[in-house]
């Protein structure tokens, strides 16, 4: 940037004189000075360019001609000129050239809580923040997500909490965690109603344009912004499980409204951490564990329980990414719309990375003759669907009832919805 030049470099106590100067002279708002007319200077002395015998004074010139006051007028107008040019030149340079010389606009920078490890060492992350990621990648730097895997930000149970009051902007959201704040989300936990990742994702993130479901995430000041999903349980035993019959008895690891379920049907449900299963049904203290494919492919639970029953007990639906409202207010609106409009096409990616890599491994283990794969009888479907209801669905509906809530309007059309976009996935088998 060009140096600042003052009108004022210096002032004299008469007015200064600007004539037509040939282009020796220097200007640009500063006095004008021009060398001098043939007097003879000293040897070995400097001269001095503001000596009063070289100021252009008003009404002589330097030669020590009288200018007539038209002369006099016209010098001092191109005076102004010049030195108004000069301002205006600085000015523009000064709006139109950055402090920092970029012209990029500064990103939104959000914070982003996740229980779950990085999805580079987890596929479950890997499959459910990639809304969120494909978003941040397509904005040009404009969105800047700083993600906090493994719960280094805020606990699961403390997720809602810590998005309604800003701690962090955006984060996954599991509702059967945090159950008294967000009761009606809880119905896509309920057992054998969703299975398959893609239209489960789908048909979450429409039930909530329901205005019940809205007005329950406005009072958390959030609202849902992304799927977070798996796919449906079955059971994983030592010993082959080909039918409901066989299931009676048998100590199946299991956890929530699954348990429930499994004991209707005459299963022992055993609860215990993850990484205790593995060990359990390796002992024979446990005769398998409710699991999906890509669970059991993970903890190797078909090294010590290679058969699977695929008896669906449903999957863990009622999971979200949730966003802080104000947090959301401050992303552009071409990015706001970039979410909605990518939602289904990053869903199928998902659904891939999770779901379909899992498949292809227990097909290829079911190959190698490694696993043993039974797939139930629709009689069998049904009857664990009927357990579901009389025992789990019936008593959700009442609670929510006794809270006030349309408990059955809600599970109505979380049901309708996964039929819905279970009969157009590009999925469907």
């Amino acid at each position: 940037m060009p140096p600042i030049l003052s009108l004022g470099t210096a002032f004299v106590k008469r007015k200064i004189h600007v004539d037509k100067t040939p282009p020796d002279v220097l200007n640009f708002g500063r006095l004008m000075v021009r060398p001098s007319d043939g007097e003879n200077e000293k040897p070995g002395k400097a001269r001095n360019p503001f000596s009063r015998d070289r100021i252009a004074r008003p009404g002589k010139t330097p030669a020590g001609r009288v200018q007539s006051p038209k002369e006099d007028t016209m010098a001092k107008r191109r005076f102004l000129r010049t030195g108004m040019a000069g301002w205006v030149v600085l000015l523009l340079l000064l709006t139109l050239s950055p402090a920092d010389g970029s012209a990029q606009e500064k990103p939104i920078t959000l914070k982003m809580t996740v229980w779950t490890p990085a999805p580079e060492l987890n596929v479950y992350s890997r499959a459910n923040s990639l809304l969120v990621r494909e978003v941040e990648k397509r904005s040009g730097g404009r969105l800047k997500i700083e993600y906090y895997w493994s719960g280094s930000l805020l606990p699961a149970k403390e997720t809602v909490s810590g998005l309604k009051t800003g701690v962090a902007d955006l984060g996954f959201v599991h509702s059967g965690y945090e159950p008294g704040k967000l009761p009606l989300s809880t119905v896509a936990s309920l057992p054998a109603i969703s299975h398959d990742y893609y239209p489960s994702s789908m048909a979450y993130a429409e039930l909530h344009q329901m205005p019940e479901l809205k007005a329950e995430l406005d009072q958390q000041n959030i609202m849902y912004l992304s799927y977070v999903c798996n796919t449906s349980a079955g059971v994983w035993s030592r010993k082959p499980i080909r039918s409901l019959a066989d299931l009676k008895g048998k100590k199946i690891v299991c956890q929530g409204e699954q348990a429930t379920v499994l004991r209707a049907l005459g299963a022992v449900p055993i609860t215990m951490i993850s990484t205790e299963v593995f060990q359990a049904m390796e002992k024979g203290t446990a005769d398998g564990g409710l699991a999906n494919p890509g669970y059991a492919s993970d903890y190797k639970w078909w090294d010590v329980a290679p058969n699977y029953y695929e008896l669906l007990f449903g999957n863990s639906a009622e999971v979200m990414v949730a966003i802080n409202k104000d947090s959301w207010k401050k992303i552009p609106a071409d990015l706001q719309k970039m979410f909605l409009d990518i939602r289904e096409e990053t869903c199928r990616i998902s659904h891939d990375i999770y779901q379909s890599n899992a498949e292809n491994q227990l097909k290829k283990q079911v190959a190698a003759k490694a696993v043993s794969h039974v797939v139930p009888t629709a009689a069998d479907r049904a009857a664990v669907e009927k357990a579901a209801k009389e025992v789990v669905w019936d008593k959700w509906v009442e609670r929510m009832k006794e809270r006030g809530l349309p408990g059955q309007k809600v599970l109505d059309q979380w049901r309708a919805l996964y039929k819905k976009w279970e009969s157009q996935s590009p999925f469907k088998k």
